[in-house]
Order: structure tokens, then C-alpha cells, then sequence
């Protein structure tokens, strides 16, 4: 049976639950990048550009900028990918491309320095059943004794 009581409690729920839904779906977009820490104090930094032009991204350590030299990208095609980063002596430790709008495992990316600064790859992702497919570039860079992880999000059509 519904009491006055229940149904202050139904109430009650669907509210917060309204007020969560609204509040993560706004946060997210409101922010076009974001920066976390992970447990091993390194932190991850999240990037999402159209790749009209090289991406900047502005962390504690400076200022990084990756270019795609041959947007748009295009399945089943080379991505070039160019890196520039504020220190000479960093080392990319890890970098991968993963699939976000589905998992379509992970696919390494092989960096080389190309300057003092500057690191070159290229990467090739695969044809998805949709017509657009978003993918992401994962890249752990080492300075010393500072860590940051580096994420660039960026569109792939057929």
C-alpha cells in the first residue's frame, strides 16, 4: 500500500536521482578539459580539439601541443601524429590510441624524438560499423620525478 510516507520517499529519490542525472550531464559538457589525479600521484590530463590546428594543453609542467598532420582522419589510414613538449630531458614512456565510443582494444603508439622537444608517430585504427568513431590517444610522459599522463580525444570517419 502507498503511504503518505512512501511516497514522500519515492518523491525524495526521484528528485536526487533528477538533480545527479542534470548535474553530470551538464558538468560534463560545460569543461572542455579536465585534469585528474591518478593513486600513484601522477597526474591525468584530458584534451578534446577539433585538430584544425595543433592542440594546446597547459598543465602544472607547461605547455603541450599535439598536432594530427593529416586531419581528418580517416580509417584504415597513417595518422601522423607530431608531440611538442615544454621540457628537453622527458621521456614517453607509454602511448596507445583506445577506442572510446567502443572498445576496440588498445593499439600502441611508438613516439621518436624528432628534436629537442618534438616526438613523432604514426598510428592506424580500424573501420568500425559506425560512420564516426572516437578514439583516444593515451600518452605517459616521464620528467624526472614528475609523471603526467596526457589524453587526446579525436574523431575517426569512414
Amino acid at each position: 500500500m502507498l503511504t503518505k510516507s512512501r511516497l514522500a520517499q519515492l518523491l525524495f529519490m526521484m528528485i536526487v536521482l533528477l538533480g545527479l542525472f542534470f548535474w553530470r550531464t551538464f558538468e560534463g559538457e560545460l569543461s572542455n578539459s579536465t585534469t585528474n589525479t591518478n593513486n600513484d600521484n601522477s597526474e591525468i590530463s584530458l584534451l578534446r580539439c577539433d585538430y584544425s590546428s595543433a592542440c594546446e594543453f597547459i598543465t602544472e609542467q607547461g605547455s603541450f601541443f599535439l598536432d594530427i598532420k593529416n586531419a581528418p582522419v580517416q580509417a584504415e589510414e597513417w595518422i601522423d601524429f607530431e608531440l611538442i613538449t615544454p621540457f628537453e630531458n622527458s621521456e614517453i614512456s607509454k602511448a596507445q590510441i583506445v577506442g572510446k565510443s567502443m572498445f576496440m582494444g588498445r593499439i600502441p603508439v611508438f613516439f621518436s624524438k624528432s628534436g629537442a622537444k618534438n616526438y613523432t608517430a604514426r598510428g592506424l585504427v580500424g573501420a568500425c560499423m559506425t560512420d564516426e568513431m572516437v578514439w583516444e590517444l593515451q600518452i605517459e610522459i616521464a620528467n624526472g620525478d614528475n609523471n603526467e599522463t596526457l589524453l587526446f580525444d579525436f574523431m575517426v570517419k569512414k
